[in-house]
């Protein structure tokens, strides 16, 4: 289903999709502290070695098996513009039983709120919004935050089901995006089982990931992300890996991943004098930390689909080439951190860097 863009909107619609962007930047202003800032701090206070992310781990289609950091912590996240429909409960699994509640989340071992529970923590705009979100994303599988569709007139966003799994097959994802991409027209194995076994491995290249190193977690985000084209409004997906060490989103805006890295200071330098600002404005304003080469920052990478990872523009079925690659590296920034909030992300080339 095609996403409508705000200029399709009504008025209502527009407000709604206002509000949505703005909590969509606040959650993520979260889970990059609770994915990247936090498990860095915890290394430099325990005096242990952050497993920062490589240059090579950014590149799609790399296949690499990757030891899991024990500091991260991994989750998944889906944020709905709108309210997924009962229909969806076949492929993602929300219903009363995991609804949240007090008589749910009291079954969650060693669950701490540091006040009592009320019905209206969930809703988006309570200051304890987060202490419960914190409390619940160690809990596996997914939390589904959404509009809640009991208060009609007024565009609420809570946090309404947590341990939601995706139970919507891969072939099937596979296939939903290779009709998309015409690739196919009725099925995934009407040109044999090898093609259809190459459009599986190629949905995960479409995603960011390789088909052979790509754990649970990261499977069901991309499988639930397909899936999700296909509801009403807008949806995001986070995913955060122990394996990967990336907090990585899925959205109408395409790929993109945060990763905490080393930036040579050399390499540094050339940006600050390129950017106009000073060595410690750089300090102060984008580094987590520093060693005697190193600035470690967190960059933000956004992919772009290819011309064979896109639907053809005349609609026509086309043959497979799988040497194509379907994703490539669009922009890469180097983020500032929270508290400076008048700094703007710094433009770099670093993933293919010599």
């Amino acid at each position: 289903m095609e996403k409508k863009s705000r200029f399709e909107l009504g008025h209502t619609e527009k407000i709604r999709r206002s509000i949505y962007v703005f909590l969509r930047d606040e959650l993520e202003l979260k889970l990059k502290s609770v994915a990247l800032e936090e498990p860095y701090r915890k290394c430099q206070e325990q005096k242990i070695p952050y497993p920062y992310v490589d240059s090579s781990e950014l590149r799609p289609k790399k296949k690499e098996f990757l030891k899991e950091s024990s500091v991260a912590r991994p989750f998944f996240i889906i944020f709905c513009e709108d309210t997924i429909e009962d229909l969806h409960q076949k492929y993602i699994r929300f219903s009363d039983s995991n609804r949240v509640r007090k008589d749910t989340i009291s079954l969650v071992p060693d669950l701490k709120l540091h006040r009592p529970f009320s019905s209206t923590i969930r809703f988006f705009e309570r200051d304890a919004f987060f202490e419960l979100f914190d409390q619940l994303i160690d809990v596996d599988y997914c939390l589904l935050i959404q509009r809640d569709n009991r208060f009609k007139k007024h565009n609420r966003y809570s946090l309404t089901h947590f341990h939601v799994k995706i139970d919507w097959p891969i072939s099937e994802a596979a296939e939903s995006l290779a009709k998309e991409l015409r690739y196919i027209s009725k099925n995934l194995y009407e040109k044999g089982d090898r093609y259809a076994e190459i459009l599986q491995q190629k949905l995960f290249e479409y995603f960011g990931w390789h088909h052979q190193a790509t754990g649970g977690r990261r499977s069901a985000a991309l499988s639930a992300f397909q899936y999700l084209k296909g509801i009403t409004g807008l949806a995001t997906v986070y995913v955060s890996s122990a394996e990967a060490k990336t907090l990585t989103r899925y959205s109408e805006k395409g790929v993109g991943r945060y990763a905490v890295i080393q930036f040579d200071k050399a390499l540094a330098k050339q940006l600050i004098e390129s950017n106009n600002i000073t060595e410690e404005c750089f300090r102060q304003g984008y580094a987590l930390g520093e060693s005697e080469q190193f600035f470690d920052v967190i960059l933000f990478v956004t992919y772009k689909h290819t011309e064979w990872g896109t639907p053809p523009a005349d609609g026509k079925l086309r043959i497979l080439k799988p040497d194509f690659s379907w994703l490539a590296v669009d922009m890469e920034m180097i983020l500032p951190m929270p508290h400076a909030v008048s700094f703007r992300p710094l433009p770099v080339k670093w993933v293919y860097r010599t």
